[in-house]
């Protein structure tokens, strides 16, 4: 798998921003499927040990970063890439996909409720964002990915930043709500 994204990377190497930003928030979602996110949960409580918040820090943290992993799963490369600014917004072809899940209502009720959490978390403990920031670079970025740490700090501003468009937008951008 390495191998395989490090031949794309360099086969990339001679294409413009857009590109390699796709290429690489690709890799960042495919790291997303595969044992990351325990990784980044075992590191979290670790790190918990010694944080001012340490009674809640585990379950806040770890909701914080269910939040980014699942953003980053479902956000199309090419869509957060212009969010990025690394593609041109016009090149940006927008495509929905059905809602995930079984039970579409429990679904998009579940992402409200969990939406909430993840907004009063971030307000108690501003300090979670730059937490999970450097816990998610640490487990990510053994990736060949070219600014690695720089792509996952922007990806997750741009999700905590996706929270102020509030609960039915990011909802349904993430594929957990119908559009009403």
């Amino acid at each position: 798998m390495r191998f395989l994204i490090l031949i794309a990377l360099v086969g990339l190497s001679s294409a413009g921003p857009c590109e390699v930003c796709k290429t690489a928030v690709q890799s960042l979602k495919d790291v997303m499927d595969s044992d990351i996110v325990p990784k980044a949960k075992c590191a979290a409580s670790k790190m918990c040990t010694i944080m001012f918040f340490y009674d809640e820090c585990e379950e806040k943290a770890n909701g914080v970063i269910n939040f980014v992993a699942h953003y980053i799963a479902n956000m199309d490369p090419a869509a957060l890439c212009s969010k990025l600014g690394n593609c041109e917004e016009s090149a940006v072809e927008l495509v929905r996909r059905e809602v995930i899940g079984d039970n579409e209502d429990e679904m998009c009720r579940k992402c409200h409720e969990e939406f909430q959490d993840i907004v009063d978390t971030l307000t108690k403990y501003p300090s979670i964002k730059t937490f999970v920031k450097t816990i998610l670079s640490t487990v990510v970025c053994y990736l060949p990915i070219e600014n690695c740490d720089a792509l996952v700090d922007g990806v997750v501003d741009q999700a905590f930043a996706e929270l102020d468009q509030g609960s039915q937008a990011l909802c349904v951008a993430l594929n957990l709500c119908k559009e009403e």
